[in-house]
């Protein structure tokens, strides 16, 4: 259940008050109400609060100098202000922005307009706080000016001296948005422009050009080679913060389309694929809900390895998909009752590549493909396709390698029975650090003791 808004109000007139609180009503709002902005002072300092609604004419501290202490105190900085007054010229409007208000509505309007201001401005609010800016510039009074500013209205903030020095920088973080001067030595902006949209880690993150040239020219050839927007020096914060906040909404919204387009085409591809793997687990019926136990049996280790949801999709989706490359495998090598001749066993090993190939062309599928290909690899170097060694194996295809081989082992094939699951189990066990990873082991041992090694269909998990 969503928690209620707690909003500090400031404000001389009781009445104003009265009206407000039942204005408010239906949000469902926790409302501390001060009768000047010095009285508002003193509770926020010592209470936190969703956002702050304040009258501009009081005694003692006015609603201006009230919001301009919020926004100049670090530990108040990122609340969120609306100012709600009587005054309602352009003039008024314009000194409570200068001030780091976040929203302005008349009085005359608060009816109609506050609640959805209320709304527009906590949007932005949680939009802006944990957006990471980085600024490039090699003046150090307007990085410290860019710095100050962007901190106040909420974002957090890093700084870079050059095109260099911010390339050093995006190798290890990547920003929501740069903000980059044009001119500066060693690598300008318009270098460091190219070498980021020639990157595709980085090619998505929006930049915003610094310059005191005004030439058109300039300004339209920073446009054609991938700048979001450009900004003439001098300019005003608050110009500054509406350009940022305008180009990371329209981000936010295209990466909400362009991630729900590809979650709704990988379903489609992935039930396809799934589809194929029931297909394959029906040439041989002693391996029908293979995928599905295995990808349990991972699952519950994952569990225990304290996955974040996200891993836990990727597992889910490798576990159920890791066998697909026996498709390639000849029925008269899959289905063989006997003993596999050399040439047969590398035929069969194969499938780890043939599953690469099928999955490559999927966008976004690198960790999975990656998975489904190594849960053959082992421990001690000795496995397939690549031979890869302890932590090179990546930790998908750990998990995959000991649930996949529990399964297998303790189900009928068509060339022998299954083994005891205590039997099993105890293979395992002497295999760790040997076959198996050693932590993956450990958490396929505690998933065994709880359950007794009873293996139920794989829940859902997003993807």
């Amino acid at each position: 259940m969503t928690e209620a808004l707690k909003i500090l109000i400031a404000d001389d007139s009781t009445s104003a008050l009265y009206a407000l609180g039942k204005n408010l009503a239906p949000t469902g709002a926790i409302l501390t109400t001060a009768m000047d902005g010095l009285e508002a002072w003193e509770i926020i300092k010592e209470h936190s609060f969703d956002l702050v609604i304040t009258d501009v004419d009081m005694p003692r501290l006015d609603g201006l100098e009230f919001c301009k202490k919020i926004k100049n105190d670090p530990k108040t900085t990122a609340t969120p202000v609306i100012i709600l007054s009587s005054r309602e010229s352009d003039q008024d409007i314009d000194n409570g922005f200068r001030v780091g208000a976040d929203g302005y509505v008349p009085k005359s309007s608060a009816s109609q307009d506050l609640i959805p201001r209320i709304e527009q401005v906590l949007d932005r609010s949680a939009m802006k706080r944990d957006r990471i800016l980085l600024v490039v510039d090699d003046s150090e009074a307007i990085r410290t000016f860019l710095h100050n500013g962007l901190t106040l209205a909420g974002f957090k903030v890093l700084l870079a001296r050059d095109g260099n020095e911010a390339m050093t920088l995006l190798d290890e973080t990547s920003p929501d948005l740069i903000l980059s001067d044009l001119m500066m030595p060693n690598m300008d902006g318009r270098q460091l422009c190219q070498q980021v949209k020639d990157r595709e880690d980085l090619k998505g993150i929006p930049m915003v050009i610094m310059s005191s040239m005004q030439d058109k020219v300039t300004m339209h050839r920073m446009i054609h080679d991938g700048a979001a927007s450009y900004i003439t020096k001098p300019f005003g914060m608050h110009n500054l913060i509406q350009i940022i906040e305008k180009i990371l909404s329209e981000q936010f919204r295209i990466m909400l389309v362009e991630r729900d387009r590809l979650q709704a085409e990988r379903r489609l591809t992935l039930g396809s694929i799934a589809s194929l793997v029931k297909a394959l687990e029906a040439r041989d019926h002693y391996t029908s809900g293979h995928s599905e136990s295995v990808t349990h049996i991972a699952m519950q280790m994952a569990k225990r390895l304290d996955f974040t949801d996200d891993q836990m999709t990727r597992l889910h989706i490798a576990g159920n998909l890791h066998d697909l490359g026996k498709i390639g495998v000849r029925d008269n090598v899959l289905l063989k009752p006997d003993k596999l001749s050399s040439e047969e066993f590398e035929h069969i090993k194969s499938h780890t590549t043939v599953v690469a190939d099928i999955l490559d062309p999927l966008p976004g599928m690198e960790d999975v493909l990656i998975a489904a290909s190594s849960h053959h690899e082992r421990w001690d170097g000795t496995g397939y396709p690549r031979g890869l060694k302890e932590k090179d194996i990546p930790l998908l295809g750990r998990i995959l390698a000991v649930a996949d081989v529990f399964d297998a082992m303790t189900s009928d094939r068509v060339y022998r029975r299954g083994l005891p699951k205590e039997k099993v189990r105890g293979i395992i066990l002497d295999e760790r650090g040997k076959q198996f990873c050693p932590k993956c082991v450990d958490a396929f041992m505690d998933w065994y003791e709880q359950s007794d090694g009873i293996v139920s269909p794989p829940e859902d998990w997003g993807g």
